[in-house]
C-alpha cells in the first residue's frame, strides 16, 4: 500500500492541526509584544542588552538638574535667593556621600545635587538640611573634580571632609588608616571597611549637627525625581501612621513580618527590578511551573471532556484528542512558563504605595529613622574595624533583623542610579545593571502636577502658589 501524504487543505481540516497553528500564532504575537514592551526587565527572556538600559525620564531629569546647577554656579546669590537653605528645624538631614572617580565630563555628584534641588520650593528646602560629604583621603581638593566647584557654589548647608571634621587628636591616624583601606582597588575587604566607615561617619555627622528626625544617606551617582522631597515627607507621615496601628508590637529579633514591628529603620527610595522578580528564574521547573501546569491542565481537561459530552456532535468533533493534547498538554505549560519567563516587573510591576518589604537592593537612597540611626552608626563603625566587615548595603538589613525593625519601600521609586563608572570594586558592567526601569517610566508632566499637589497638602495653598510663581520666574 502506497502512503499518500495529506494535502494542506486536508491537514487544516484536522482540529488538532488548527489548534496547534492557533497556538503558534498566539505565541508569535505574544513574543512580538514582549520584545516591544518587556525588553527593559532584566529578569525577562525578552530583555535586551542593547536597549534595556535606555534612558527616558532620567535623561530629562538630568537636563533639569544640570541646568539648575549651571545657573547656581554662575550666580550663587540668585540660587540662594530663589530657594534659600535649610530652616532651623529641618525634617530631613540629607547627606550625599561621594568620592572621586576617573571619568570624563560632568561628575555624577554635580547632577545628583542638581536633581536634589531642581524645581524644589522654598518651603521644601527649609525642611531639608543638605550636606555634601567628600570622603576622599587625604585631600578631596586634589582627588575630586567637583569639590572646589560645589564648595564655592554655596548651595549646600554644609560641605565637609574627614580633614575638616575629624577631631585633631585622631585626624592623622584615622586618615592614614583610611588611606590604607582605599589604596588597593582590588582588595575587596579593605574597600568595604572604608565604605562602611564612610556611611557610619556621614550618619553620625547628621546626628551630631542637626535635630532632624530623619536622616537620608544618598550616594553621589543618583538622580532624584521632580517633587521627591514633598512626596517623601508625605510618605514619612504615612509610615508614622502605620506604626501607630495597635495590632503592632514592640520589636523583637527576627520578628519583621509586615504588620508586626511598631517601629522602622529605613525608607527605600531606590530599588532595582532584579530584586523583586520571580525567585526561581526562567527554567521550566523553576517557580514550580511543572506542578502549576499539572494543577491547571488536569482540571481543564476534565472540564473540556465534560463539556464535549454536552455539545452537539458537529461542535464536539472540534475537541478531539489531538486538540485536547494541544490545549492541556502544550498550551497550558507553555503559557504558564511564558507568564513567569516574561518577568514579574514587566507583567505586574509594583503598585504605588508605602509598604513593608524584606527585599531590595543597594543603598543608593535610604531615609533612616533617627530613633535608630545612632545605634546603626555605631554598629557600622564597629563593623569597619573587622577584617571582613560586610557590605554597607547589607549591614543595615542585618541590623534591622537583629533589632526586629521594619524596612519600608515607597512606590513609585523616586531615585535612579545613574553611575556607569564605579567608585568601588564593582565592575562598570555590573554598575550599570543597578538600575530602575520603573524610574524611566515616570512622566515629567505628571510629576509636576503631583509636586504642586503634595506641596499644597503639606504646606498649604500659599506655599503652592509661591512655588508656581517661583517656576514662572525661573
Amino acid at each position: 500500500m502506497i502512503y499518500r501524504p495529506r494535502s494542506a487543505s486536508e491537514a487544516l481540516s484536522q482540529p488538532g492541526i488548527r489548534a496547534l497553528l492557533l497556538l503558534v500564532t498566539l505565541v508569535s504575537l505574544y513574543s512580538l509584544y514582549g520584545s516591544l514592551y518587556f525588553y527593559r526587565d532584566p529578569l525577562s527572556i525578552f530583555f535586551s542588552e542593547e536597549h534595556g538600559f535606555d534612558r527616558f525620564y532620567s535623561a530629562t531629569r538630568q537636563a533639569e538638574a544640570d541646568e539648575f546647577l549651571d545657573a547656581a554656579l554662575a550666580n550663587p546669590d540668585s540660587a540662594q535667593a530663589n530657594i534659600g537653605k535649610a530652616g532651623p528645624d529641618p525634617q530631613i538631614c540629607a547627606v550625599f556621600i561621594t568620592v572621586g572617580r576617573i571619568m570624563e565630563g560632568r561628575h555624577y555628584i554635580e547632577s545628583a545635587v542638581g536633581s536634589f534641588l531642581a524645581n524644589m520650593s522654598r518651603v521644601e528646602r527649609e525642611a531639608m538640611h543638605l550636606k555634601l560629604f567628600f570622603a576622599d583621603v587625604p585631600d578631596p581638593n586634589t582627588q575630586h573634580q567637583s569639590y572646589a566647584k560645589l564648595a564655592a557654589a554655596n548651595i549646600a548647608d554644609e560641605v565637609f571632609t574627614y580633614n575638616s571634621t575629624l577631631p585633631s587628636q585622631q585626624k592623622d591616624r584615622k586618615i592614614k588608616e583610611l588611606m590604607e583601606f582605599s589604596k588597593d582597588r582590588q582588595d575587596k575587604h579593605a574597600l568595604e571597611r572604608k565604605t562602611v566607615f564612610d556611611y557610619a561617619y556621614a550618619m553620625d555627622r547628621c546626628i551630631q549637627t542637626t535635630n532632624a528626625p530623619y536622616i537620608a544617606l544618598l550616594e553621589g551617582d543618583i538622580l532624584l525625581a521632580d517633587g521627591w522631597a514633598a512626596r517623601t515627607l508625605k510618605n514619612l507621615q504615612k509610615i508614622e501612621d502605620m506604626m501607630k496601628d495597635p495590632r503592632r508590637r514592640n520589636p523583637q529579633k527576627g520578628q519583621i513580618e509586615p504588620g508586626t514591628p511598631n517601629t522602622w529603620l529605613y525608607l527605600r527610595l531606590f530599588n532595582q527590578e532584579r530584586s523583586f522578580g520571580w525567585s526561581g528564574g526562567t527554567g521550566f521547573k523553576s517557580n514550580n511551573i511543572h506542578i502549576i501546569s499539572v494543577a491547571v491542565g488536569i482540571p481543564l481537561l476534565l472540564i473540556l471532556l465534560l463539556g464535549r459530552r454536552q455539545l452537539p456532535r458537529h461542535l464536539a468533533r472540534h475537541l478531539d484528542g489531538w486538540t485536547l493534547l494541544v490545549i492541556c498538554g502544550i498550551a497550558v505549560p507553555l503559557f504558564t512558563w511564558l507568564f513567569f519567563a516574561s518577568g514579574k516587573a514587566a507583567l505586574i510591576g509594583s503598585p504605588p504605595g508605602v509598604r513593608e518589604e524584606f527585599f531590595g537592593c543597594c543603598n543608593q537612597a535610604l531615609i533612616y529613622n533617627r530613633a535608630h540611626a545612632g545605634a546603626l552608626s555605631e554598629y557600622m563603625a564597629t563593623a569597619s574595624r573587622r577584617d571582613s566587615p560586610g557590605r554597607s548595603d547589607m549591614l543595615p538589613k542585618q541590623f534591622a533583623w537583629d533589632h526586629g525593625l521594619a524596612r519600608i519601600s515607597a512606590y513609585p521609586m523616586l531615585a535612579q542610579h545613574a553611575g556607569r563608572v564605579s567608585a568601588i570594586d564593582t565592575s562598570n558592567d555590573e554598575a550599570k545593571r543597578v538600575w530602575s526601569m520603573a524610574f524611566e517610566d515616570l512622566k515629567p508632566s505628571r510629576l509636576a502636577r503631583d509636586h504642586i499637589k503634595d506641596v499644597r497638602e503639606l504646606f498649604g495653598d500659599e506655599a503652592a502658589e509661591q512655588m508656581r510663581k517661583q517656576w514662572s520666574n525661573g
